[in-house]
């Protein structure tokens, strides 16, 4: 049976449209017995960060524990792609700070094209050393060509996010992420299934994601999440 014992992308209140803390996201972690948690909030291209300071993000180490309450904590963010050339919104100096980066595309923030400009943007992403996961690698809204870049992400280590949230959300999410696992699944990339959790009950929540795995028989030694010691050895930039 597959299972994921930390949720690799999940959002507090200083994401603004999110509605729970830091700490509420903990108790539920520990109530459904995750080992860790990554607190991957919004960086300020999507246009809801002004309310909080550009150090945020670099100060995360600093000021929040490694372990709270038994869960460890895994210190991120989830960037945003701005431009079809696949620059992030945030400089290398905050990237080096952090544990965890995740890339994403947004709406509100890179307008969906076409495919082959949607391959340019993760064809650069893939080339990004400060970037581990892939966001929302289901949305329809910002199609690629699968199989290609699937392969450019094992070419460079890339971590491949299965979104639970996305599934009911996004366009075409369900079946883009089965196409995508099953690409993933026949090229060994690595994969990390989260809950894109923006209020603390949804933290952990990843049964729609967790189903579909299962019901293309994906091997559990794809999931990094699967184990907190496997994790912390696949991100190369995490506290040790």
């Amino acid at each position: 049976m597959l299972e994921a014992k930390i949720d690799t992308h999940t959002h507090t209140i200083a994401s603004i449209h999110a509605y729970s803390t830091l700490l509420e996201n903990i108790h539920v972690a520990k109530e459904k017995n995750l080992t860790g948690l990554a607190v991957t909030d919004h960086a300020p291209g999507l246009g809801i960060g002004e309310t909080f300071p550009k150090s945020y993000f670099g100060n995360m180490r600093k000021a929040i524990p490694k372990v709270v309450d038994g869960i460890r904590i895994i210190k991120g963010v989830e960037a945003n792609v701005m431009d079809n050339d696949g620059n992030l919104d945030l400089p290398t100096s905050t990237f080096q700070k952090l544990d965890l980066v995740i890339a994403s595309c947004h709406e509100k923030v890179v307008k969906p094209a076409t495919i082959k400009e949607h391959d340019n943007i993760w064809e650069n992403i893939a080339k990004n050393p400060w970037v581990d996961i892939i966001g929302h690698s289901g949305n329809g809204n910002y199609d690629f060509s699968h199989e290609k870049i699937i392969k450019l992400f094992k070419e460079y280590d890339k971590i491949v996010e299965i979104n639970s949230s996305s599934f009911p959300h996004r366009k075409n999410a369900r079946k883009n992420c089965r196409d995508i696992a099953l690409l993933c699944k026949k090229y060994g990339v690595k994969i990390t299934i989260s809950s894109d959790a923006h209020f603390a009950t949804d933290i952990g929540n990843f049964t729609e994601s967790l189903n579909m795995l299962e019901d293309i028989q994906f091997p559990q030694e794809l999931i990094v999440n699967r184990d907190l010691d496997i994790l912390i050895e696949t991100l190369p930039k995490v506290e040790k």
